[in-house]
């Protein structure tokens, strides 16, 4: 046990400068870096370092004075955290408004609330945001989730020690209890993590639980006498060289495409401890270049800067469609916004002798400024309410807010076969079709209920999002199973076996490529997934004629490489901001439009929908009609208010197809 006078070494010049090398591939990475691929593992090194410095900090009073402060340490995160977040919220909220849609105004002001209050990750976890989407629709504030992780920490993990002070009564066992404590935590966080990065990525990428083994093994860290542990320089420098050569081969060989944090989060995690063992006794060979001037500087204002980075880049990227020149250089320019910071919001509150002096003017400063970012946010979000009241903008919220439903809004449930199936048009038709697919059969309901009603003809409809209707085993966009599409998928089939309908339309998107997987669910090539594309398509084809129906197809519709409804509710926005090229709208879908065209001629289906000419010229696409109406719900879905206007051209095909 350290007594109470041996001098604690606290500050470590090394490990300020190691931030240098956490932040600079984080922001090099939301730049569009492709040298780095896996930068986004700077996260994960902030979290190993917070951990081991954490602990010691606590651990050192724990053991000098028997007991911690909870108060002082919260009210030191509070001046350290709080202020240059609380300024870089203020800023970026009215900025993200003014160059973001009115649509997403209650979104901005709910996610800026949640990031001043600790919670973003909490938030974006239950949106299901994919953290590795890129573009301008992204949300500025979306990096403040890790900041959510760590505070959390914070919070957390000075109750766990007080719980282990209170349990041994006696200094003597302190170390060696938290030992068996923080590895306790650091064998079930990790087990989680490893259960559900595979199957809930969402929770595995932002919540503490799957992250908080990271900060338990660099505090069991903290528990040992590494200053005994390294007294040779040249073990000091293989550790060092080792560690370092982990984070690299992190930084170039990670990848969004992986499944992470599970084991691959073991990769910065080991890099970055055998770094800080390595600067714990002896003098290594790298040392010079962690205590460098520009290292430490980059890592004090390492803080600010990740405030900083990532609302400048998504501006640029609004600002600058599509130009990685534009996000490069916004990455740069966040480095002098963060030495800004530093200097004059960050540091001055840190050491500002009048809050510092006071625990309660800490909090209510720290409450103060919280508050706010509040009252900002209402503000935000009350005027996008009242301006989305006025024409144009009510008319595109309202296509906005027509995205089809897994249920039968408006239908009857009946069942065949034992499976339940929506039945609409006239329950009493004589004839019956049948209409199958994803979300892209869902955006077609409204308009085929109307249609079908008006032809007399029942129709019985079944869909499901992200499940096309023929049997290919279909990955999420995290590379993850989806594991209701199959049993979704043989209740349709028995249900068309149970009916034998006079006709089956099926409408299924083509933006599925790289997430057809193999029957065992593992990736394949592309290849590889056009054919199982093409087999799986003609297989629910004859199987569908040989029933003796008729089959039609929906050819799906262009996509925009942005979303519309966003685009065209800007301040100031007209129509003819919301265009796109053909070749983009279509070369998002191209792989399998190519494919199931080829399925099409082998199969000689002559029923073939298509609204391609309803929206595209020869050169453009089009987000709103001719009429004004919006054609788009959001990036790939139409809207309702659009698909009901082509009812008469839905009868017909209806019609030709039972005829």
């Amino acid at each position: 046990m350290r007594s109470r006078t041996t001098p604690v070494r606290w500050y470590r010049r090394d490990i300020t400068g190691l931030r240098s090398i956490a932040i600079i591939p984080v922001v090099a990475f939301h730049a569009g870096a492709s040298f780095i691929p896996g930068g986004f593992i700077g996260v994960d090194i902030f979290y190993v370092i917070s951990g081991f410095l954490i602990t010691t900090l606590l651990v050192t009073e724990a053991e000098t004075s028997g007991r911690l402060n909870l108060g002082t340490f919260w009210a030191k995160r509070i001046r350290r955290l709080v202020p240059a977040l609380v300024v870089t919220l203020a800023v970026t909220l009215p900025i993200a408004a003014l160059l973001g849609s009115v649509l997403s105004w209650d979104t901005l002001a709910t996610q800026a609330v949640a990031s001043a209050l600790f919670l973003a990750n909490v938030l974006f976890w239950r949106q299901a945001t994919n953290y590795f989407d890129t573009g301008s629709g992204q949300s500025p504030f979306l990096h403040m989730w890790s900041l959510g992780v760590e505070e959390q920490f914070y919070i957390m993990w000075p109750l766990v020690i007080i719980a282990v002070i209170w349990l041994v009564r006696r200094r003597l066992t302190l170390r060696a209890t938290l030992g068996v404590v923080f590895g306790g935590v650091f064998v079930v966080s990790f087990v989680l993590s490893l259960w559900l990065t595979p199957t809930s990525p969402d929770a595995a990428f932002y919540m503490l639980p799957t992250r908080a083994w990271e900060f338990a093994g660099a505090g069991i860290l903290a528990l040992l006498p590494l200053d005994r542990m390294v007294t040779s320089r040249v073990a000091a420098s293989v550790l060092g060289s080792l560690g370092l050569i982990v984070l690299v081969y992190g930084f170039v060989t990670l990848s969004e495409a992986d499944r992470y944090p599970g084991y691959l989060a073991m990769i910065p995690f080991i890099g970055t401890i055998l770094l800080i063992v390595s600067g714990s006794g002896a003098r290594s060979v790298l040392a010079s270049a962690f205590e460098s001037r520009p290292a430490v500087w980059i890592g004090n204002v390492s803080y600010s800067w990740y405030l900083w980075h990532w609302p400048l880049i998504v501006f640029a990227a609004q600002i600058f469609p599509a130009n990685p020149a534009a996000m490069a250089v916004a990455g740069l320019l966040s480095l002098g916004f963060g030495t800004a910071s530093y200097y004059f919001v960050e540091q001055p509150m840190r050491l500002n002798p009048f809050l510092a002096k006071s625990l309660r003017r800490t909090y209510l400063v720290g409450g103060a400024a919280t508050a706010t970012v509040v009252a900002i946010a209402v503000g935000v979000y009350a005027s996008g309410s009242v301006l989305l009241r006025s024409e144009p903008l009510a008319t595109y919220a309202a296509a906005a807010d027509t995205s089809p439903r897994d249920d039968c809004h408006g239908g009857i449930e009946q069942q065949f076969g034992g499976v339940e199936a929506c039945i609409l048009g006239d329950p009493q038709g004589e004839r019956t079709v049948v209409l199958i697919g994803d979300s892209h059969a869902g955006h077609w309901g409204a308009a085929m209920d109307a249609a079908a009603t008006e032809a007399g003809f029942r129709l019985v409809f079944r869909w499901k999002s992200a499940c096309p209707s023929i049997n290919v085993v279909i990955g999420t966009i995290q590379g993850v199973q989806n594991p209701d599409c199959a049993p979704f998928r043989e209740g349709t089939m028995d249900i068309l076996d149970a009916i034998r309908p006079d006709a089956v339309i099926i409408s299924n998107a083509y933006g599925y490529d790289n997430r057809v997987f193999d029957t065992a669910g593992n990736k394949i090539s592309l290849t590889e997934q056009r054919q199982r594309w093409r087999d799986a398509w003609i297989e629910q084809i004859e199987h569908i004629e040989n029933m003796g129906s008729h089959v039609a197809v929906v050819r799906d519709n262009p996509r925009m490489p942005f979303n519309p409804t966003l685009c065209l509710s800007r301040l100031g926005s007209t129509p003819g901001d919301c265009v796109s090229t053909w070749q983009e709208s279509h070369s998002i879908i191209a792989e399998f439009a190519d494919a199931t065209d080829e399925v099409i001629t082998a199969t000689g289906i002559s029923s073939v929908w298509s609204v391609d000419d309803d929206i595209c010229d020869e050169q453009i696409c089009h987000a709103v009609d001719s009429d004004g109406v919006p054609v788009y719900q959001d990036q790939d879905h139409l809207s309702q208010m659009w698909t009901l206007r082509q009812k008469t051209q839905l009868e017909a095909l209806l019609r030709d197809l039972v005829r």
